[in-house]
């Protein structure tokens, strides 16, 4: 009798553990997906800045030749400035180096910095699937051990 008491008391204490295993994991998953869902959020922040610079280098190029624009100096100020040349743009190449370019060699690298973000989304975007499925997949494991 005295044994079968302390093979339910560790039968118990294994279950215990296994619940809280199951739930570290668990909690780890919802991490990784608040993680990841920063990450989508903060490429797609980027993304639509480039969608923007892009509509803007559009409409220079073909309509601001001669126009006012008011250009933001910092601290939400901005001064009146006149649209002279439309032909180039001054681009970030990196490490705080810019660079003259064609307007059309700069919209062509605007292009393609959003394809490559837009290709890291999708694997973000994917990963977070997965980790959604696991998580579909641990839950009723706590329910079910957590119940015992």
């Amino acid at each position: 009798m005295a044994e079968e008491k302390a093979q339910v008391g560790v039968e118990a204490k294994g279950g215990e553990e296994k619940v809280k295993l199951l739930q570290d994991e668990l909690r780890s998953l919802l991490a990784q997906i608040e993680y990841l869902r920063d990450q989508i959020e903060a490429v797609n922040t980027v993304i639509d800045d480039l969608y923007a610079s892009l509509e803007v280098l559009d409409y220079l190029t073909k309509e601001g030749k001669g126009k006012v624009v008011l250009v933001p100096i910092g601290a939400g100020n901005f001064i009146k400035a006149k649209i002279e040349d439309t032909n180039t743009v001054i681009t970030s190449v990196g490490g705080r180096l810019s660079l003259e370019v064609p307007s059309d060699e700069a919209k062509k690298a605007i292009e393609s910095r959003i394809a490559a973000l837009e290709q890291v989304r999708l694997t973000l975007l994917r990963k977070l699937e997965e980790l959604n499925r696991k998580v579909n997949e641990l839950l009723p494991r706590v329910r079910e051990e957590g119940g015992q």
